[in-house]
């Protein structure tokens, strides 16, 4: 990582409104740091999740940068009913 991202990083992982989006920096900068994607995924953040799922946000930061880990439109459960 540039000195640039780290720091968009930081910011990101320390002040973002959204929860999702924290995790996904974090997640990211202990990557950097030198830990496989694997130990983050199982050790490093507070709630475990699976090693692909960090590898697919590390893609996705590397072709997209942060609007990259945004949710993207239209994923999830769709509605019930349209009011």
């Amino acid at each position: 990582l540039t000195t640039e991202e780290k720091a968009e990083l930081l910011e990101l992982r320390d002040h973002a409104a959204k929860p999702y989006l924290r995790e996904r920096a974090s997640a990211i900068l202990q990557v950097a740091e030198g830990r496989s994607g694997r130990w983050v995924a199982l050790n490093g953040l507070l709630k475990r999740r699976q090693p692909d799922a960090i590898y697919e946000w590390l893609d996705r930061y590397e072709t997209e940068g942060v609007e990259g880990l945004t949710i993207r439109e239209g994923r999830g459960r769709p509605a019930a009913y349209e009011p």
